[in-house]
């Protein structure tokens, strides 16, 4: 779950290491070039959201917009399988 970019950045890095994946891999496997991956987890405030959804989708996630339970919406990231 995460509620800014940093956090998004930081979930996304986590995600990737875990696959194996390196930047360059999925930079090319997603479609993006390296320097926006590395901008992005690096937690970079304007992103192109359908690039995030990409290289999400890329290492098999998908988003669910959730309530938490201090009544700000956050996004949460779960497996699309």
């Amino acid at each position: 779950m995460f509620r800014t970019p940093r956090e998004a950045g930081i979930v996304l890095r986590s995600l990737r290491e875990e696959s194996g994946l390196s930047r360059a891999a999925l930079a090319q496997k997603s479609g993006v070039s390296m320097r926006w991956l590395l901008s992005f987890e690096n937690g970079k405030p304007s992103v192109d959201m359908s690039k995030v959804m990409d290289v999400f989708s890329a290492l098999g996630y998908g988003f669910d917009v959730v309530a938490d339970p201090a009544g700000v919406p956050t996004a949460e990231v779960g497996d699309s399988t």
